[in-house]
Formats: structure tokens, sequence, C-alpha cells
């Protein structure tokens, strides 16, 4: 029961919190505008609106090309660069060899975080979310003591934006699903990078393994928003066949046995290092858990189809 697709279901509280937080926005009088900045590229790791949340998770210390690059494994350094640039040029850095937060970036966030708490707060929660909350405290709280291999870092910066004690309920668990995105992150870089292999390089493997990304020009049409471009796929293509792991046919490269293997066992690590906390569940709590993300996602759900 505890694989990928359990995490999955973990997540997609995320999808149904937004949701739910889109029909107390509605009820609402006419917000003042979103600035533009905010949605560019919005849903996208590599966007104003994700690096504005991870200024969050850095403070008081400030963002750098590396820094951010720790967690956004994938995209290339001129990407993130140009991104951090584009902020600075909207007042909402300092960049001084770094990004620092000034007064004006502060504000974006600090509106955007008032925003959320008050639309999470605005919601009817069954009584499940209370049991689901303590749950998903004491398996952040296991996480946070795990070992390296797989490390916390990312999830030690999630919770550098944990809500308030005082805060809601629905505030504190949709900051948990955050984390547990944080902390599989950990787990699954701890699985591939010992391979020894760059971040879209890995994420090149994984499009061809699911046939979704077989050539060059397969991967920058799904992937340009990372900052690659087409030769650097091309090559990234040639790495994963020198290794063995990829062979190119008529409609461009599928996986070997041995990328299959590859794969496969990548994730088998990410799953062992991930559920680890869990070790100290029985069977019965961790259905419990499962019952109550279906009845918590439930009524989620319901402002939004009323």
């Amino acid at each position: 029961m505890l694989d990928a697709q359990f995490y999955d279901l973990i997540q997609s509280l995320w999808g149904a919190f937004a949701e739910a937080m889109g029909s107390v926005r509605a009820r609402e009088p006419e917000p003042p505008p979103t600035p533009p900045i905010l949605q560019l590229r919005a849903g996208l790791a590599e966007s104003p609106a994700w690096f504005l949340v991870q200024a969050a998770e850095f403070d008081p210390e400030p963002l750098t090309v590396e820094r951010l690059r720790v967690r956004d494994v994938y995209a290339s350094e001129r990407i993130v660069a140009a991104l951090l640039d584009l902020m600075a040029s909207e007042q909402w850095f300092d960049h001084d060899g770094a990004y620092r937060l000034r007064i004006e970036g502060r504000a974006v966030l600090d509106r955007i975080h008032a925003n959320r708490y008050r639309w999470l707060g605005a919601l009817d929660l069954p009584d499940a979310a209370q049991r689901l909350e303590r749950r998903f405290r004491d398996l952040i709280n296991r996480s946070l003591d795990a070992p390296d291999p797989p490390g916390i870092w990312c999830l030690v910066h999630s919770r550098n934006r944990a809500p308030a004690e005082e805060n809601s309920t629905a505030a504190k668990l949709f900051q948990y699903v955050a984390d547990f995105n944080a902390f599989r992150d950990d787990c699954h870089m701890a699985g591939w990078r010992p391979l020894g292999v760059a971040g879209h390089v890995w994420e090149a493997f994984g499009l061809v393994g699911d046939e979704t990304g077989p050539t060059a020009d397969a991967l920058f049409a799904a992937l340009a928003y990372r900052g690659y471009s087409v030769a650097d796929y091309a090559a990234a293509l040639a790495e994963l066949d020198g290794r063995g792991w990829a062979r190119t046919g008529e409609v461009g490269y599928t996986l070997t046995d041995d990328g299959r293997a590859v794969r496969a066992e990548v994730e088998r690590l990410t799953d062992d290092y991930f559920y680890a906390p869990w070790a100290a569940l029985s069977a019965a709590e961790i259905l419990e858990i499962r019952d109550d993300i279906y009845t918590l996602r439930a009524s989620l759900e319901q402002p939004a189809a009323t």
C-alpha cells in the first residue's frame, strides 16, 4: 500500500485545497490585481511565484542560483539566473552576488500568505481533518529525524515556512502536503544522484521510460521551460545510450532492460526512504490515514462542485 500511488493520494490534497480556496476567493470582493510577473509561467517550478516561495524558505538567507538548484535540480543555471534577474528588475530582490528580499518583495510575499491563510481558515473541514493533522504532524516530525541518505535538505527548508501554531488546521495540513513533497524530493534525489548523472539527464531518462520523450525534439517540446536546448537533450540521450540504459530505434529512444532495472531500483529506494518514518504505524493506522484523506478530499471538492 505504501508506494508511489499512496504518495500521489497525499499530494491530491494540494489540488483539492487549491480548488476550495478558489471557491472562497470567488465569494470575496474583487481583490487587487495579481502582479503580472506572478502569472508568468504559473504552476511551474521555474517561475517567479515559486522562486518567491523559495525566498520564504531561505529567509533570512539570500537566494542564489546554486541554492535554488539543489532542489530545482532539473532546471538549467541560465533559466534560474534569468528569472531571478527578472524579479530583481521588479525591485523584489537586491542583487549583490546573491538575491536578497527587498521590502517590496516581502510585501508581495506577506500579501500572498495573508490571503492564503484567510481562505484556508474559512474552510469547513470534517472531523477527519483533525485526525489527519495529528498523523501528518507526527510523520513529518519523524521524517525530520531521517538519516543521510536520504537527508532532509528540502524538508528542512520547506518547514521554514510552516504556519504558526495558532493558524487553522487547514493551513497546517496544506503545509504538511508541501512538506511531504519536499521530503519525497530528498528521497528521490538520494536514489538517483549516486549514479552520477546530471538532473536534466535523469529527467530525460524518465521521459524516455514513459515513452513521452523518445527524441531530443520531443524532450525539448516537453521541457523547454527548464532552460535546456535541443542539443542539450541530444547529448543527454547520447549519455543514456553510452550507459547502456537506452537504445535508439525507428521511433527514437527506448529503455533497455538495464535501464528499466536502474529506474525500478531508484523508485524502490525512493519509496523505502520516504516511508521509513511510517514504520511504526500499523496496517490499520495506515488505512485510517487513507480513509481520512479520501474524506477530507471529498469535503474540499464539494464547494467547487456547488
